[in-house]
C-alpha cells in the first residue's frame, strides 16, 4: 500500500511541476508581449517626433533653397538665356534628388524594428530548446 501512496505523491509532484512550468511559460509569453508593446510605443513616439522635426527643418530648407534657385536661375539667365538656365538647374536637381531618394530607400530597408523584442524572444526560445534537449 505504501508504494501506491508514494506513486500518488509522485504523480501529484509531476502535475504540480507541469502546472508550474505552464504558468512560467504563460508568464514568459505575457512578458514578451508587454515588452513588444512598450517597444512599439517607444518606437512610434520616437518616429513621430523625428518626422515632425524633419518636416519643420525641410520647410525652412525648402524656402531658402527655392530662393537660392531663383537667384541662380536669374544669374545664369544673363549668360545663356532664361529657358536654358532653368532647364540646366532642373536637370541637376532631378539627378541629385534621384540619388538622394535611392540612398534613403536603401537605408530604410536596412532598418530593424523591435530589435530588442526579437532578441529576447530568441533568447527564450534558445533557453527552452536547450532545456528540452537536456531532459
Amino acid at each position: 500500500m505504501a508504494t501506491l501512496n508514494e506513486r500518488g505523491d509522485h504523480d501529484d509532484g509531476i502535475i504540480a511541476l507541469v502546472k508550474e512550468t505552464a504558468s512560467g511559460f504563460g508568464q514568459l509569453v505575457a512578458d514578451h508581449i508587454r515588452l513588444a508593446r512598450l517597444e512599439m510605443t517607444a518606437d512610434a513616439k520616437s518616429y513621430v517626433r523625428d518626422i515632425a522635426m524633419l518636416a519643420v527643418g525641410a520647410f525652412i530648407v525648402a524656402v531658402g533653397y527655392g530662393l537660392a534657385c531663383i537667384a541662380a536661375g536669374t544669374a545664369l539667365a544673363r549668360l545663356m538665356g532664361a529657358p536654358l538656365a532653368f532647364v540646366c538647374l532642373a536637370f541637376v536637381h532631378l539627378v541629385v534628388g534621384a540619388i538622394a531618394l535611392s540612398l534613403i530607400v536603401r537605408r530604410m530597408k536596412g532598418l530593424q524594428l523591435m530589435h530588442e523584442t526579437k532578441h529576447e524572444v530568441s533568447r527564450s526560445v534558445d533557453a527552452l530548446t536547450t532545456t528540452a534537449r537536456s531532459h
